[in-house]
């Protein structure tokens, strides 16, 4: 049977990838392994263009690349498998804008949680609430939630791991022994389901195979910076092969406290553990389960602060725990591969938080910090969920000329939550709420690929979901004027969505492909998990669902004996109805209300093989984004042709890397060297929808150099080396009183990694 996740080898003119086993380097005869750089793939416009101009007269004067190899041969870019329409294909075939990382690429830029990779990617946004991954936004291409996730299944942008979706309020986590991240860009309903509106993360751990691995990687830096990281796997019989990877991280505060008796804000402790298993009983059959754990415990969490000043508050806490598991099946017939996934997946999220910064609250009314010490304000938060999912499907084989896929999914997320909070400020958000929402989903979904004169291909796909929407919850008021003392609701809301794809592509060559497509997607609504309008004894109604039409044409292209990969797209999405969580001054309550909105733009990817083992990575992003129609008696405090808020203009990335030794360069020396420098850039965007002010730009430059002497790697590593913090978040209270949430500046440090 054909192994389901392939490594990302570079190949050789010289042979195969079987030249070049496993991970090991060419130069292994030194008894170090490196898993060589495989390419950021992905899609568009101008930076392509502008790459083969400046690269192009280069490539053609020098015919042999990467010669520290010592052997000669011709370095190329190696093919690239994706699982972009849920079965196995070269990228470069599949009409769909992607941005795949591989584990080489994820070690050395040092990706290693969400984050890391949003940043990574120019069109990706991952705006979250003060170190609590709890509240990370996903936007991809300006679609995505435009304040707060409003419910635990709402998200734009699901994370799937061996195949299952993880729920949104665990979604933004550890990358943990992964083999290849998949970014897909615009609408993946189809294949993809419930709330992919605008894209989708496709995380694909490393599969058990048998091969040997032990490997101990240890790293201090600034902010008393640790980690530690395990990986092991190995064959347990013939046919039953494991692995194991444990990794702790942690770092103390960063935000300088100035309320006396608190300690400062921003540390975290982070531990995760993953296991995995993997039989074939035989050649056609598949079979891989996995386990996975996540403690993520910090001293942060919705850290408003006033812009460019220290915090003064109570010191917040957060903790999240995750643990599931997930069963993957494949079998081959003779003329289909039969495919299961079953996942558990269940977390705990604890947050207590002050609910008053005092110097906030100094510039919002003018009292002093020190009112805030003992004002009584405070929010105590619980929630947990448990979701099961399950997926069965049949499809093409990979050799197979006719690609298709076919199947149906049934999923339950039981989301219970308890929010006890005192505000002296707004009573209404106060009380004690005790909160229960509950989701069915049941889909079907297929997709065909048709080839048709030798080089078109036409594909389409469909699916169609239900899902059935539950609240229960109670509310307990604190007396405050104008508030009730209890209230209680339970409702249902159904939803049917549908989603649907077209396509038509062009090889021009076997190593190209023109492309363009029509998808419709669709996100479900429901309730909010926070009853905001219960203390005036108002029910909540919900909010409905999302629709969004979104046209795609794009080219990519490998060139030069496969030494450069180009990829170009264009995008125009028309969303219909997002939601909206806004603050109404005159009544103190929290309705949700919707927006249409319009976003397009232009995005380019280059990668490049350079001499003497230097690779390099591009990528740019150019998104407009409108407000396009909205009630305007509904009190949303904004005006059609505002920008959407927390989506830059402009932003980008470009990647250098090396991996050689001494002797490329004529130089006598018995090891290796490794190297990464990256620079992120995501330009200024609004903070809010009534386009206010703008969050600063980021410009983010990281950093990795290391040497290898045998089994042993020794390196200095550097993120966010500008130093800034990074604005998140951001709204304005008052006019002039603007209060932000940001994330860690500079970190800087040395590791250790062994091979034994």
């Amino acid at each position: 049977m054909k192994r389901l996740c392939c490594p990302p080898y570079r190949e050789t003119e010289a042979g195969t990838k079987d030249d070049i086993p496993g991970v090991v380097d060419p130069k292994a005869a030194s008894g170090f392994r490196f898993r060589l750089q495989g390419p950021l793939h992905t899609g568009r416009l101008a930076a392509g263009a502008l790459a083969v101009a400046i690269l192009g007269p280069s490539v053609v004067d020098r015919p042999a690349w990467a010669q520290g190899t010592g052997s000669g041969e011709t370095i190329m870019l190696a093919p690239i498998t994706v699982e972009a329409r849920r079965r196995e294909e070269p990228l470069i075939d599949v009409p769909v804008a992607a941005t795949v990382l591989d584990e080489g690429q994820l070690d050395q830029e040092r990706i290693t949680d969400s984050e890391d990779l949003a940043r990574r990617v120019p069109s990706f946004v991952l705006s979250t609430f003060g170190d609590d991954p709890r509240s990370a936004v996903p936007i991809i291409r300006g679609v995505g939630a435009l304040s707060t996730v409003l419910a635990p299944d709402n998200s734009t942008v699901p994370t799937l791991v061996d195949g299952a979706p993880l729920p949104a309020f665990a979604a933004a986590g550890q990358l943990l022994d992964v083999e290849q991240v998949e970014v897909l860009r615009g609408p993946q309903g189809t294949l993809f389901g419930r709330n992919s509106t605008a894209g989708a993360i496709n995380v694909r751990p490393v599969v058990p195979d048998g091969t040997p691995e032990r490997t101990v990687i240890g790293e201090i830096g600034s902010d008393v910076f640790r980690r530690i990281e395990v990986r092991l796997g190995d064959a347990l019989s013939e046919n039953l092969f494991g692995r194991v990877a444990i990794r702790y991280t942690g770092q103390n505060a960063y935000l300088d406290n100035l309320q006396p008796g608190e300690d400062d804000i921003g540390g975290f402790d982070i531990g995760a553990a993953r296991a995995s298993l993997r039989w074939l009983p035989s050649e056609a059959t598949d079979v891989r389960f996995s386990v996975n754990l996540d403690i993520d415990t910090r001293d942060g969490g919705y850290v408003f602060r006033l812009r460019d000043e220290d915090v003064f508050q109570g010191q917040p806490f957060f903790r999240r725990t995750l643990v599931g598991g997930t069963t993957n099946v494949d079998h081959d017939f003779d003329a289909m591969r039969l495919s299961s996934v079953t996942s558990l997946q269940y977390y705990d999220n604890d947050l207590d938080t002050d609910a008053n910064d005092g110097i906030v609250l100094n510039a919002f009314l003018g009292l002093p910090p020190e009112a805030t010490i003992a004002d009584g304000d405070f929010n105590d938060d619980s929630e947990d969920e448990l979701q099961a999912y399950q997926e069965i499907r049949l499809s093409s084989l990979p050799e197979s000329d006719l690609g298709w896929v076919v199947g149906a999914v049934a999923s339950y997320n039981d989301f219970s939550a308890r929010y006890d909070r005192t505000s002296s400020l707004f009573p209404t958000s106060a009380g004690l709420r005790e909160v229960t929402l509950q989701s069915q989903s049941y889909a079907v979904f297929g997709d065909i690929s048709v080839p048709f004169l030798e080089r078109f291909e036409v594909a389409t796909g469909f699916r169609y979901t239900r899902e059935i929407k539950d609240i229960d919850h109670t509310y307990i008021g604190t007396g405050a004027p104008g508030t009730v003392d209890t209230f209680a609701q339970d409702g249902r809301r159904t939803f049917d969505l549908f989603a649907g794809r077209v396509s038509l592509s062009y090889e021009p060559t076997e190593d190209s492909l023109l492309y363009a497509s029509v998808s419709r997607g669709a996100k479900a609504g429901g309730f909010s998990r926070f009853t905001n309008n219960a203390g005036l004894g108002i029910p909540e109604d919900g909010f409905d669902d999302t629709r969004i039409w979104a046209f795609e044409g794009g080219a990519k292209a490998e060139l030069f004996d496969r030494r450069l990969s180009v990829s170009l797209a264009g995008f125009f999405n028309d969303i219909r109805d997002e939601a909206l969580l806004i603050f109404d001054p005159g009544t103190l309550t929290f309705p949700i209300e919707n927006l249409d909105l319009r976003t397009y733009g232009v995005e380019g990817d280059v990668t490049a093989l350079l001499p003497y083992g230097f690779d390099i990575t591009g990528a740019i992003a150019w998104t407009e984004t409108e407000i396009t129609d909205f009630d305007a008696d509904a009190g949303i405090n904004t005006e059609e042709g505002n920008r959407v808020s927390l989506v830059p203009r402009l932003a980008g990335s470009v990647t250098l890397n090396y991996v050689g030794a001494p002797a490329d360069f004529g130089l006598d020396g018995d090891f290796d060297v490794t190297a990464s420098v990256g620079y992120r850039f995501t330009g200024a965007r609004p903070a809010e929808v009534s386009n206010t002010f703008e969050l600063d730009p980021q410009h983010v430059l990281d950093a990795r150099l290391g040497v290898a002497m045998g089994p042993l790697e020794v390196y200095a590593f550097g993120e966010n080396l500008v130093g800034n913090e990074l604005e998140q978040q951001g709204i304005e209270l008052i006019p002039g009183v603007r209060s932000v949430v940001v994330s860690r500046g500079r970190t800087v440090g040395m590791g250790v990694s062994l091979q034994f």
